[in-house]
């Protein structure tokens, strides 16, 4: 089954290809999420290499016993900056010192011994993550579609609990990393599973032995907030372009549509129902496809409506230059017939005397058309009682034809319509010419009634059906359905396109259908009243 959708249907689909950029987006956003993350974990590298740096080849710093109650006492004082928790103490003072000055960074930095101690902390994982937004167009994005993002979009979030710290030095992947001598970074989610830690453990030296590890740790939230941020602005401009672009494919769509509907309309318009030009196609100046259409269509009407002005004309041309040579054959004829001539010739020439009366039957009836299409402008009309022109002719035809069985049905109120009477004997003579030849000594049936404000006048005669590639053609001009070789005379087609005319003089429609039990046909012609 083939679906027909319109080009505006049709560009929209192609639209959709276009809803790939999200997905893009998204692809491009988690690769500035992995981009984010390596960057993140090689600050934090850094900033345990720069601590440890400091630290190395010291040994008196890790000589000291620790000294937990001091070191438990400066805790205490960043107890609010640790999200109210209390830590581990430091225990060593003076490696405390040493990185107290790193307390005021985005990061938490540990130092422990080979055994585990913690001599020394400094910083906090607690940072603000983002602004309350200025411009009210981002305060209404953060409050529409923002809303719609967070659906789908890990948030970081600031009140996060971290337990596992207060159980002693971290350890870890990255703490055996460094211990073995190994630059090492690694992750892991808090204890409430709210945020990601990322850290970084670089071992310290003292010579060629191990002595401590310096870590350096920093929540994902600064990733995670930058990600949503650039998702969001990226999303927000996709949408945009999607929004602007589908509102544009749209008037654009619909604008092209309407050229190629004024296109048809106007094609359908220069036509008629009889598939005669009626005025010129008016061509685009548009230097498009569509203009170039338009102007190839306008030449093709144009050459088919001097094609069938030809062909209107050529019946009377050809009747006016057949008329002369078929008066020289008559003549001669004539002449010939007062001459004293053995029978035999008589007999040729009583043959060429009926070609020349068919042939003089011939140029009437086709000029008989074309001299009524030129005659109807100047046709009076006037109001007549159709029934009674009917009941006239039908008299008529039975005089005319004494071995036809025609029945006459006419209405006892009479049928008045607007038009002329003679036109309407002619074409009812051409009805019943056409319905008598056919019934061949059967029935034929002539009614005329009232119905739903029309005249419906209906010849119905018994005899072979209509063809079926026939049907919607009866009313051509030059189209018949007589076999040849059995009528009483030439058939040029004529007869059932006089009808029509007739009936649209009348402002009425010509209609043949079978018989609906295939008995036989009935042609229809319906006028207003």
């Amino acid at each position: 089954m083939r679906v027909g959708l319109s080009i505006r249907a049709q560009l929209l689909l192609v639209l959709t290809v276009f809803l790939a950029l999200p997905w893009l987006g998204y692809e491009y956003v988690r690769e500035l999420e992995r981009v984010l993350r390596d960057a993140q974990e090689r600050t934090l590298a850094g900033t345990a290499q720069a601590v440890a740096t400091a630290l190395h080849d010291r040994p008196r710093l890790f000589a000291n016993p620790p000294d937990p109650i001091a070191s438990f006492a400066r805790e205490r004082v960043n107890e609010h900056a640790n999200n109210g928790v209390t830590l581990p103490p430091s225990g060593s003072p003076e490696i405390a010192q040493i990185v107290e000055g790193l307390s005021r960074t985005t990061a938490r930095i540990w130092v422990i011994d080979r055994d585990g101690v913690v001599l020394a902390r400094a910083g906090s994982l607690s940072q603000p993550l983002t602004a309350p937004p200025e411009s009210w167009t981002a305060r209404l994005s953060q409050a529409t579609i923002g809303r719609l993002y967070a659906l789908f979009l890990g948030q970081p979030y600031e009140d996060f609990d971290d337990d596992a710290a207060t159980q002693g030095a971290p350890r870890g992947r990255d703490v055996e990393g460094a211990l073995a001598g190994i630059l090492t970074t690694d992750r892991r989610p808090t204890s409430d599973g709210k945020a990601m830690i990322v850290s970084a453990a670089h071992p310290v030296w003292v010579r060629d032995e191990v002595r401590g590890v310096v870590i350096a740790e920093q929540t994902g939230n600064a990733v995670l907030a930058q990600r949503n941020r650039a998702f969001e602005r990226l999303f927000n401009i996709v949408l945009a372009v999607l929004l602007v672009g589908s509102l544009a494919l749209t008037a654009y769509a619909t604008w092209l549509s309407s050229r190629i509907r004024r296109l048809r309309d106007d094609a359908e318009r220069a036509i008629d129902a009889e598939g005669r030009v009626r005025a010129p196609l008016a061509s685009s100046e548009a230097r498009d496809e569509i203009g170039d259409l338009s102007r190839s269509f306008s030449g093709v009407l144009a050459r088919l409506s001097e094609y069938a002005a030809y062909q209107e004309k050529m019946a009377s041309r050809l009747s006016h230059e057949l008329r002369t040579p078929i008066a020289v054959v008559r003549s001669s004829l004539d002449n010939l017939n007062a001459a004293s001539l053995p029978m035999e010739a008589r007999v040729y020439m009583e043959r060429a005397r009926d070609g020349i009366a068919r042939l003089t039957q011939i140029l009437t009836r086709m000029t008989e058309a074309a001299r009524l299409e030129h005659s109807l402008s100047d046709v009076a009309r006037e109001p007549y009682a159709l029934d009674q022109v009917v009941a006239s002719c039908v008299a008529g035809f039975r005089v005319a034809y004494p071995a036809a069985h025609i029945a006459c049905t006419t209405p006892d109120e009479p049928v008045i319509v607007d038009g002329s009477p003679d036109l309407a004997a002619q074409m009812l003579d051409k009805l019943l010419a056409n319905a008598v030849e056919f019934a061949a000594g059967r029935a034929v049936d002539v009614r005329v009634a009232s119905q739903g404000g029309n005249a419906v006048l209906t010849v119905a005669n018994d005899g072979p059906p209509l063809p079926a590639d026939m049907q919607g053609r009866l009313f051509e001009s030059m189209v018949s359905v007589r076999e040849g070789g059995g009528s009483s005379g030439p058939h040029l087609g004529l007869g059932l396109y006089i009808v029509r005319v007739i009936a649209q003089f009348h402002r009425g429609t010509a209609r043949a259908d079978n018989r609906a039990d295939g008995s036989g046909v009935i042609v229809t012609v319906t006028m207003p009243l």
